[in-house]
């Protein structure tokens, strides 16, 4: 296994795949990415363990190549972002592996105006990264680090300034609310959020303290454990994140999941029911189609790009959209900042609850109905992306294919994504049919394309 390097800067194992030395060429690599002298780089991390370690090493590291750096510790990705859009930052480091499991870390590179880095830039970064070789020299003047403090406080007024959101009809309805942060970068913020909206909390998982108590993959199959505890305290739902902060996933009164791809649909349907903005939504290729259904009755076109944040956001810039995100959980909101962020998906769906005197069940019953298998596969290198479009083709010649981001194949039943991914390495599989029986029939067609067991 190698150090991955995508659109969401670099993953891997801790002291295996990724280095103190991969740290240190990285940061390197960003600092000499805009010719901006002398404004900090802030640095911010989520709350796994080698955390400490890794971001101890990389502003010593900083610092001691004259760069000056901001410190906000342990706080969401999305509030790393926020900061760095609003004031005079050259851009942000944020220590993260967001999803993936607690032995990974990473580096997710945020440019000047808040987004991830570019195609172009991100390409620049590693060739940067690559040829340089001596990372330890020291420049004359050493750079010095300060903190902000402020950062979770500023991010909540951000999110509690949102103009369509009814803040006083939300704390009327005094929500019970189970908050599973899974003891990573959105604890303390999350806990304040919903203090300050009246909300009664039952919290799990609520140290930033880096014990992942599940997979951290906020998916269905992950987070079933929490549905026990709202029906034993009877709460009205359930919020949950990954460990960076920037996904969110939902469970209903009842106790049922709401599969995270519906995260952005709820949201999507009550931005257009509160604003009537006529304005594209922007989403990927992997996200359910219900989204469509949802924006037909508003007449607002959905527009898709490759998966990956940076994508959404280059495509909403391009069409002017006020809302989008990934059917990953992550919602991204203009009038916020070109980021996911569970926080604004939260604050969007409670709005949703409150303004319609409804309950987390009746709202989730609204949504159009489809049926998604998400499956993946250890990366062989004798399948090539070349491979599998060619098997892809030749099963299914009759349909409409998509090959922006990999293959996908589009009926009017039914759709099946096979791409690498961006963050593992592992091939992954979404398909989705109005019908839940066919989506081991379909699976298993793949399966028998490629005449492989490995996948899982």
């Amino acid at each position: 296994m190698k150090l991955i390097k995508s659109v969401s800067g670099i993953r891997g194992i801790f002291n295996k795949t990724l280095t103190l030395k991969d740290i240190s060429k990285h940061a390197y690599a960003f600092s000499k990415l805009q010719k901006k002298n002398n404004l900090p780089i802030l640095i911010a991390r989520d709350s796994r363990i080698s955390g400490f370690e890794i971001t101890s090493y990389l502003i010593k590291y900083l610092n001691k190549i004259g760069i000056n750096v901001i410190d906000c510790g342990i706080i969401p990705t999305p509030t790393a972002q926020l900061i760095t859009d609003k004031f005079d930052i050259f851009g942000s480091i944020v220590i993260t592996a967001s999803h993936n499991p607690k032995e990974w870390n990473g580096m997710k590179f945020i440019d000047s105006d808040g987004t991830f880095l570019n195609a172009d830039k991100n390409k620049k970064l590693f060739e940067i990264a690559e040829s340089y070789i001596n990372h330890d020299k020291q420049d004359n003047k050493k750079g010095k680090t300060s903190t902000f403090v402020e950062a979770i406080d500023y991010h909540l007024d951000n999110i509690l300034n949102i103009d369509f959101i009814d803040i006083q009809k939300i704390k009327s309805k005094k929500f019970k609310i189970v908050l599973d942060t899974i003891n990573g970068a959105s604890c303390l913020g999350f806990r304040k959020l919903l203090q300050k909206l009246n909300c009664e909390i039952i919290h799990i998982n609520d140290e930033p303290n880096g014990i992942f108590n599940r997979n951290p993959e906020p998916k269905t199959e992950n987070i079933k454990e929490v549905s026990k505890i709202v029906l034993e305290h009877s709460a009205d739902l359930a919020l949950i994140t990954d460990p960076d902060g920037d996904r969110l996933a939902v469970i209903d009164n009842k106790g049922q999941v709401m599969i995270e791809e519906n995260t952005l649909v709820l949201c999507a349907e009550e931005f257009l029911n509160k604003t009537k903005n006529q304005n594209p939504i922007v989403t990927n290729l992997s996200t359910t189609v219900a989204l469509e259904e949802i924006t037909k009755k508003h007449n607002v076109n959905v527009i898709r790009s490759a998966v990956g944040e940076i994508n959404v956001v280059n495509k909403m810039k391009e069409y002017n959209a006020q809302i989008g995100g990934e059917g990953n959980g992550g919602v991204i909101l203009t009038k916020s900042h070109y980021g996911r962020d569970a926080f604004v998906g939260a604050i969007i769906i409670l709005n949703h609850l409150a303004t319609n005197n409804i309950t987390m069940n009746k709202a989730q019953e609204s949504i159009p109905k489809y049926y998604m298998l998400k499956k993946k596969i250890a990366i062989d290198n004798q399948l090539t992306k070349e491979i599998i479009s060619k098997k892809i083709k030749q099963y299914f010649a009759e349909l409409i294919f998509d090959e922006t981001d990999g293959i996908k194949v589009i009926d009017n039943d039914f759709w099946i994504h096979i791409r690498q991914s961006n963050t593992e390495p592992i091939i992954r599989i979404y398909i989705e049919s109005k019908k839940q029986q066919d989506l081991s029939h379909l699976f298993n067609q793949v399966k028998k394309i490629f005449n492989s067991e490995k996948f899982n």
